[in-house]
């Protein structure tokens, strides 16, 4: 009989640590360079976040990083405007998207899973339609690191997405070079 309740409470264990387990990643290392360096656009349009279905579900979540994407971009935007010339349009779009907020953190710990985000944006030549890039971005909150900081990091995360994003702007503004998605090398 202590046997029998043993092997139930091992197979409770493994299956709610292998509930823990967040598979978002993205699908490369490193993003190529864009078609042309973004100075050769004269003005920038942020168009409006879209998401997944998947990721619709975490509607907090994505109004922050929604947030963070209108604070940190039309900002940098405005200061590359020129006169005349090219539009440049962003689309953002959170593909794939696992939040664990504060509560389930405060309750489950560690036990509640690792947070993730997978989002593109996808940089096009208003006047053409040609697709000039689009790259991909990712980040992760780690299960233990949310658990010590009671969803902190989770919340972090969602600004790290888009500070990413920002540094790969920067870094193909005067020269087409490529960047990061933000995966750590193993």
């Amino acid at each position: 009989m202590a046997r029998k309740i043993l092997a139930a409470i091992q197979v409770a264990v493994l299956l709610s640590l292998s509930a823990c387990v967040t598979n978002i990643a993205p699908t490369v290392q490193q993003n190529p360079p864009p078609a042309q360096a973004l100075d050769q656009f004269a003005s920038f349009e942020l168009l409006p976040t879209q998401a997944s279905e998947a990721a619709k579900a975490e509607k907090d979540a994505l109004a922050k990083i929604d947030q963070h994407l209108r604070a940190k971009l039309p900002p940098l935007f405005t200061t590359w405007q020129k006169a005349a010339g090219a539009k440049l349009t962003i689309e953002p779009n959170v593909r794939e998207l696992k939040f664990v907020g504060g509560g389930a953190r405060f309750f489950a710990g560690a036990l509640a899973g690792s947070s993730a985000v997978v989002m593109t944006l996808k940089l096009t030549d208003a006047t053409t339609g040609r697709v000039v890039a689009e790259p991909q971005f990712f980040q992760r909150a780690a299960a233990m690191g949310g658990a010590w900081s009671i969803g902190a990091t989770d919340n972090d995360m969602l600004e790290r997405i888009v500070t990413v994003a920002q540094e790969y702007l920067l870094r193909n503004y005067h020269q087409a070079v490529g960047g990061p998605t933000g995966l750590e090398e193993e």
